[in-house]
């Protein structure tokens, strides 16, 4: 009797232990900070862990995180939904079309302060006719 209740306590403790586990999946959320300065983007780096199933590769989403210890952050991910917890997937942050625009165009911060792929310069006006 008594090891019948011991196999008992086993199989039910190994079952909780199964169910605490497995529960919900969560998955590392992977981004890429933007350096707003050098307007160009850090390599690939967790940004949290979420709740969900895989993260799997969606159209680029620029998140931003506005109450930071360093102030505001600002990423660039492929991943899809959930996003991290008090992250703005909206993207109505005034950096995020050029977040975005140095995704698209490779632009990997270098450690030397330069970068991969800046964007071309901008052209001044025309001040003058010919």
């Amino acid at each position: 009797m008594l090891r019948r209740l011991f196999v008992l306590a086993a199989a039910l403790a190994m079952l909780v232990a199964y169910a605490i586990a497995c529960g919900d999946p969560s998955h590392i959320f992977e981004g890429r900070l933007y350096v707003e300065r050098r307007s160009c983007l850090g390599t690939t780096a967790s940004v949290d862990v979420v709740e969900g199933a895989g993260g799997g590769n969606c159209g680029p989403t620029c998140l931003t995180q506005p109450h930071t210890d360093g102030g505001r952050a600002v990423y660039v991910a492929t991943m899809c939904a959930p996003y991290p917890f008090g992250f703005d997937a909206s993207g109505s942050d005034f950096a995020c079309p050029a977040a975005l625009a140095a995704l698209e165009r490779g632009d990997t911060c270098l450690l030397d302060g330069g970068s991969a792929n800046p964007a071309p310069a901008e052209e001044p006006a025309d001040a003058g006719g010919d």
